[in-house]
């Protein structure tokens, strides 16, 4: 985790932000900071002294080795990987379900001859209605869990705490304990008509990858060298 976590800390861009009391310190609202430079991280630095007891120069080493240890200790990406993971049928597969249960023609198989919808999606189209929703439910579900946020709230316990009501954590290289709350943002249910947005952006990334390979043909390679060959 930790790799991970200092290569968060190095280009968060929107996906990485640390509040003080409240405030933000660190990371961009919108995407704003896209690499941490020398001004951010002493400025981030000495915004941690009153949480972090260590030397300046290694309080944010110390913090992401304490949000390493909670990820570690909690198991919380490995329960959300296993949500990420119910969509055993990717988008181009889910689309026909989709239109299935809409009672809608299908866009996706008008784009087919007939022999590449028999031996690929025809299954998928004779399929009893209570299959069809939980196809498209368990991938709406994965995307929701692969765009949500995760919060980390830590609480330096003081000296005689010794009941918490949250998770203790202890950090031995500071010889601190913390109170740790996790808690999940934005877990709205991806509406129903998602889909077929999320099945016109895969189209256009493959048109443009295909695009990119005519132009470079050494991408071709990259890309099954990657486990990428689907574009082909």
């Amino acid at each position: 985790y930790i790799r991970a976590i200092d290569a968060l800390y190095n280009t968060p861009q929107n996906n990485f932000r640390v509040f003080l009391n409240g405030s933000l310190i660190f990371g961009g609202l919108g995407g704003g900071t896209k690499s941490t430079n020398y001004m951010v991280d002493q400025d981030f630095e000495n915004a941690l002294k009153h949480g972090i007891m260590a030397e300046h120069g290694m309080r944010t080493e110390k913090l992401l080795e304490l949000i390493t240890e909670a990820l570690f200790i909690s198991g919380l990406l490995d329960r959300l990987l296993e949500v990420q993971k119910l969509d055993a049928i990717d988008i181009e597969g889910v689309i026909h379900a989709y239109h299935d249960i809409a009672s809608q023609p299908c866009l996706a198989c008008k784009k087919m001859d007939a022999d590449e919808f028999t031996n690929r999606y025809a299954t998928l189209h004779s399929m009893p209605m209570e299959e069809s929703l939980k196809i498209v439910t368990y991938y709406l579900i994965a995307a929701t869990a692969k765009d949500l946020i995760m919060m980390l709230s830590f609480q330096p316990q003081q000296r005689g705490d010794v009941d918490s009501p949250n998770g203790a954590l202890f950090l031995k290289s500071t010889n601190q304990s913390f109170d740790l709350k996790v808690s999940f943002i934005d877990l709205d249910m991806k509406p129903f008509k998602k889909v077929v947005y999320y099945y016109e952006l895969d189209q256009q990334i493959v048109h443009f990858y295909v695009q990119m390979v005519e132009t470079e043909p050494w991408l071709e390679n990259q890309g099954k060298q990657s486990g990428n060959a689907r574009f082909k």
